[in-house]
């Protein structure tokens, strides 16, 4: 790795350290000043002054907030995410760390399916203009786009499961072919936009004057695709892909609803209605920091790819 480019990855990191800061401020104030009492979910509506007293004493409610967010922040960086108020019995992590893993390698095959048919789909369409293919298609994964989730999943579950009987309903992890159904309809909705991108982008490379004269030094259709189309058409992909990114540790609260999957979605919105502060703030600020990294690893593949973002660092 040249020089320039290590001392713009690592200005880059540094940078991350005050915006991360910035954001655990924000959301921790929110989150105590929010309507709701933590104290509810532990004790129900009905409880008495002094046990509620008891609680909020061993949680730290009872301190200034700024006290609260400075022993939180001890905590967080010795690697404690804090105590669920919902599961006293749990940690943090032990709560949302399996389930991310769920969502997150769930969402990670949809994406990679999403991305796949879309710059197939975009390739095709681009290369099929002036003839009915070209709108055809893209108005075919439109169609498909324009279908609710809600929708989508019963007649999916109907046509699979009951109809074809190639699947179940039931979530049986990973290994099971039950898992099709829940990455079709998590990837199928998001080709549209990648497909209509892509078109764009390799319309814009075809008026070039070096795939011109690619095709006029003789070479095969297909060298010219891959390797001077494709390759100059999908480098404005990488922001879509890597904005992507932090979205699939999120999971679908209706596609993990529907199916039972054990993902982060449901829990996500359970914290919510709790409250449960910590496990909140656990996933404001894991989303936050996949956010801040997936720009940076946007700006290192952008600088790897190029060479002339590559020497605007070097001198940057």
């Amino acid at each position: 790795m040249a020089p320039g480019l290590a001392g713009y990855i690592v200005r880059r990191l540094l940078w991350a350290i005050p915006v991360l800061f910035a954001i655990s401020v924000i959301v921790f104030y929110m989150l105590r000043l929010a309507p709701g009492d933590p104290v509810d979910s532990l004790l129900g509506q009905r409880y008495r002054e002094e046990e509620a007293a008891l609680i909020r004493k061993k949680y730290g409610y009872d301190q200034p907030i700024h006290v609260q967010y400075v022993k939180y922040m001890q905590h967080l960086l010795q690697g404690d995410l804090g105590v669920s108020t919902r599961h006293q019995s749990f940690t943090v992590s032990e709560i949302i760390i399996p389930k991310i893993w769920v969502s997150t390698r769930l969402g990670l095959l949809a994406l990679a399916i999403s991305f796949f048919l879309g710059i197939s789909a975009g390739i095709y369409a681009a290369l099929a203009r002036g003839t009915f293919l070209d709108p055809l298609t893209i108005s075919f994964w439109l169609a498909i786009d324009a279908v609710p989730i809600f929708v989508a999943v019963p007649f999916l579950q109907w046509l699979f499961a009951v109809k074809l009987d190639l699947v179940g309903l039931s979530w049986q992890g990973f290994t099971s072919p039950n898992i099709i159904l829940p990455i079709l309809i998590l990837a199928l909705p998001g080709t549209a936009g990648i497909a209509r991108f892509v078109r764009a982008s390799v319309l814009g490379v075809l008026r070039e004057d070096y795939i011109r004269t690619a095709r006029a030094k003789g070479l095969p259709e297909r060298i010219v695709v891959v390797r001077h189309i494709a390759r100059n058409a999908l480098l404005p992909l990488i922001t879509i892909i890597g904005l992507s990114l932090p979205g699939v540790a999120g999971g679908s609260l209706i596609v993990e609803q529907l199916f039972g999957i054990p993902g982060i979605g449901a829990e996500s919105f359970e914290a919510v209605l709790a409250p449960d502060f910590d496990v909140i703030l656990a996933l404001v600020l894991f989303g936050s920091i996949l956010f801040v990294l997936a720009n940076i690893l946007i700006d290192i593949l952008y600088a790897v790819i190029d060479p002339r973002i590559r020497l605007g660092a070097q001198r940057g």
